[in-house]
Formats: C-alpha cells, sequence, structure tokens
C-alpha cells in the first residue's frame, strides 16, 4: 500500500510540477532538456511505455529545435502520466486504455476546412505541408462530384494508399475525412 500511495503521490506531483514548469521554461532547450531526463529516469520503468514513440534528440539541433523536440517529448510523457492517473496509477490494462482513448480523440464531424485549418497551424516541412494541402483540394472535389459514393471510393483509393505512407497524426486527422463521401450525397439530396 505504501509503494501505491508513493507512486500516487509522486505522479500527481509531477503533473502539477511539469504543467507549472511548462509555462515557464517552455522554449528553454537546456531547462526542457533536464526535466526530459527527469521524468524518463523516474518512470520509464514504472510506466508501461513511457518511453514509447518519442522524438529523438541530436546535439547538433539548433536550440530552438532542441527546445521543440523536447516540448514534443514533454507533451507525450505528461499525456502517459496523466493516462496512468487515470487508469488508476496501474499499467494493468494501460494500453487498452490508451487505445480507447485515442478512438475517442478522432474527430469524425471532420470537414475539409477545419482539416486544413489543423495542418496550417502544425510545424512541419513546407513541402510536406504543400502536399497535403494539395491532396486535400482534390480530394474535396472528388467528394464534391455528383456521382455516385461507389464511383468516388474508386476516385479516392489511391489516396487512401498515400496517407497510408504518413504519420499517425496526419493519416488520424485526414481519415475521417473519407467519410465525406456519403456525406456529400446525403446533403445534396436534402438541399433539393
Amino acid at each position: 500500500m505504501c509503494v501505491e500511495k508513493n507512486i500516487r503521490q509522486m505522479v500527481d506531483e509531477d503533473i502539477a510540477h511539469c504543467q507549472a514548469f511548462w509555462a515557464e521554461y517552455a522554449h528553454d532547450r537546456e531547462k526542457m532538456a533536464e526535466l526530459f531526463r527527469e521524468l524518463l529516469q523516474r518512470y520509464d520503468e514504472k510506466i508501461e511505455g513511457f518511453h514509447q514513440d518519442l522524438w529523438v534528440i541530436q546535439n547538433r539541433e539548433s536550440s530552438a529545435d532542441g527546445a521543440a523536440i523536447y516540448r514534443h517529448n514533454i507533451r507525450l510523457l505528461m499525456d502517459r502520466l496523466e493516462g496512468f492517473r487515470e487508469n488508476g496509477y496501474s499499467n494493468e490494462g494501460l494500453m487498452e486504455y490508451y487505445i480507447r482513448r485515442e478512438q475517442r480523440q478522432i474527430d469524425v464531424t471532420a470537414d475539409f476546412t477545419s482539416v486544413r485549418l489543423a495542418f496550417g497551424m502544425r510545424q512541419m516541412a513546407p513541402l510536406e505541408k504543400e502536399e497535403i494541402m494539395e491532396r486535400l483540394d482534390e480530394m474535396e472535389e472528388i467528394c464534391a462530384k455528383p456521382v455516385p459514393k461507389g464511383k468516388k471510393w474508386e476516385m479516392l483509393r489511391g489516396y487512401l494508399v498515400w496517407l497510408s505512407g504518413k504519420d499517425v497524426e496526419t493519416a488520424l486527422q485526414i481519415l475521417p475525412l473519407f467519410f465525406r463521401i456519403n456525406d456529400m450525397i446525403t446533403q445534396r439530396t436534402e438541399d433539393d
């Protein structure tokens, strides 16, 4: 019981500490590196999957780029601490909990405009952002065509293959747009 109470107290205190630390030092590479190492050292062996999917940090990164990478990683670790707490401070069923939570985060009501805005705000390589915006334009054009949904699906299938080569965040933002195949037909018939 004492170990359980200690982990509970430690997680709660670290979540509060991370939030306060973030507000003050989010753009300070050295401070963020220190917090990152501290969190990894403290929880890597205690929380299942704690270190998975972290971005690699290289010494040759500029200070701003390094700070951005640390921010991404710390945000991920903070999310995992909060998930661990929401899962009752237990590793039992933790991966299933993460999966269920991610499924709830997929926005099935997304439209092309909101997805474009989300990508416009994301930090990513300009060429990749341009490619995504072009593909979104093409997909929207196909969805707006007055043809049966089977025909639209045939035209969109290549975009699904293209999307499978993207990272998970990109894929999860764009995948709900494939449901627009049916929505456009339904809206058009209701408007008539």
